[in-house]
């Protein structure tokens, strides 16, 4: 049976309840287990305890404050702009057309999928207070035939230097730029006549990772994320939803779920050893056990984005397509690239950028 994501159960739906409220208490009425792990890590204000002098925290603050007030202008700007009244008729293989738009707008790659009930949560979780609204439990009703799902590649030094404010400040970067694709999108489908809405940091209807993974992005890595083929880990997932229907994209199969059994370089290197290698069937794909309390309780008391898992897959630092399609075939053939892998990436030299103006001894 396929069921539907609840987002009022994802830990940043969490973190916001407040202790004492009417949702709060209603929340953890039905789930106990969650309150004490929850109480140690809630609160969304992750860079408060950044370990950084003052002036470094003057340096830096300023370079991610304005990004959330940029993201709901687009927001606001796309809610704002009518539906054009005279629709224009395209193809059900405009979705060609579609897939070069959001590529010249910045997506690395993008998929599409035709929506099904079980792809959206069933309740909004909060998480859109950025955006003004109060819709916390409210039920979400479908209204879309068609989701345009887009990667937006990460800069992968940047990555590398996890657990780190640089690798914050670029997780920032890229939720601006999938706000910013997704709002030309959503905009020029709204000129064409057709409902839509983009998804990005501050709104969610559906949860991107197995949306991502029907329009054939990528597969799901043991840590529970989206590893595409070229960019692994070092990308953020975005989308607009509309009432557009086109063609839609098929699942890829590349070998991952082998590969993790082999690598579990995520597993190993998890400061928090949030990540489980043990696999969980649901709605027909593969995802893995986590714990999301302890990897959220590790960015609050760290003040800064982790993402070590994220620059710990070999898929972030490039795999070689002939290496992967080998891989497929011969399962074996793993051992070498990991082997290869781990002589040139174990122990990765700290490049400087042009974010180091932020540090204290420039």
């Amino acid at each position: 049976m396929r069921t539907r994501y609840d987002e009022r159960n994802t830990m940043f739906s969490r973190a916001r309840l407040k202790q004492g409220t009417k949702r709060y208490r209603e929340f953890y009425a039905k789930h106990p287990h969650l309150r004490q792990g929850d109480d140690a890590a809630r609160g969304m204000d992750i860079t408060a305890n950044l370990r950084a002098s003052d002036t470094f925290k003057a340096r830096f603050f300023p370079m991610r404050e304005h990004n959330h007030a940029m993201i709901k202008a687009l927001y606001k700007m796309v809610d704002d702009t009518p539906i054009a009244t005279k629709r224009v008729s395209v193809p059900r293989s405009f979705s060609r057309n579609i897939k070069a738009l959001a590529k010249h707008y910045g997506a690395g790659d993008v998929g599409i999928v035709r929506l099904k009930a079980e792809h959206f949560y069933t309740h909004h979780g909060g998480v859109n207070d950025t955006l003004g609204l109060d819709n916390y439990g409210k039920p979400i009703t479908p209204r879309y035939a068609t989701a345009i799902v887009y990667a937006m590649p990460m800069d992968r030094d940047y990555l590398n230097r996890a657990p780190s404010f640089e690798a914050m400040l670029e997780t920032d970067n890229a939720y601006v730029k999938i706000a910013q694709t997704g709002s030309r999108i959503a905009l020029y489908l709204k000129a064409l006549g057709y409902r839509a809405t983009f998804q990005s940091e501050l709104y969610y209807e559906t949860p991107l990772v197995p949306l991502a993974y029907d329009a054939g992005l990528g597969e799901i890595g043991m840590t529970n994320h989206l590893i595409h083929p070229r960019f692994g880990n070092a990308m953020r997932l975005g989308a607009v939803l509309t009432t557009l229907e086109i063609d839609a994209d098929q699942p890829i199969d590349f070998g991952l779920q082998a590969f993790c059994r082999r690598c579990a370089l995520c597993v190993m290197n998890c400061p928090s050893h949030s990540i489980k290698p043990h696999e969980r069937l649901r709605n027909g794909r593969v995802f893995y056990r986590f714990d999301d309390q302890g990897c959220f309780k590790l960015w609050k008391n760290t003040g800064t984005d982790c993402s070590t898992c994220i620059s710990s897959c070999p898929f972030t630092q490039g795999i070689d397509e002939a290496d992967i399609a080998r891989m497929k075939e011969d399962p074996t053939h793993i051992d070498t690239v990991l082997d290869r892998h781990l002589k040139k990436h174990t122990r990765r030299p700290y490049r400087k950028t042009k974010l180091d103006i932020v540090k204290e001894d420039v």
